[in-house]
C-alpha cells in the first residue's frame, strides 16, 4: 500500500509538471508570434526606406566592381 500512495504522488507531480511546461510554451509560441508581427509591421513601415538603402548599397557595389573590371581590362591590354 505504502507504493501505491507513492506512485500516487508522484503521478501527480507528473501532472502538475506538463501542465506548467505546456503553460510555458504556449507563453513562448504567444511571445514569438508577437515579435513575428511586430517585425513584419516593421518592415511595410519602412518598406520604402529599406528599399532606397538596399538600391543604394547595390548600386554602389555595382559601379565598384564595374571600375574594377574596366582596370583590370585597362592594364591587360597594354
Amino acid at each position: 500500500m505504502t507504493m501505491l500512495k507513492i506512485n500516487a504522488k508522484g503521478l501527480r507531480r507528473n501532472k502538475h509538471t506538463a501542465k506548467r511546461r505546456g503553460q510555458g510554451m504556449t507563453e513562448y509560441i504567444i511571445i514569438v508570434g508577437l515579435i513575428a508581427i511586430l517585425l513584419i509591421a516593421a518592415v511595410k513601415a519602412f518598406r520604402n526606406t529599406l528599399a532606397r538603402t538596399y538600391n543604394t548599397a547595390n548600386d554602389r557595389v555595382k559601379t565598384q566592381v564595374t571600375d574594377q573590371i574596366n582596370t583590370d581590362d585597362s592594364s591587360n591590354i597594354r
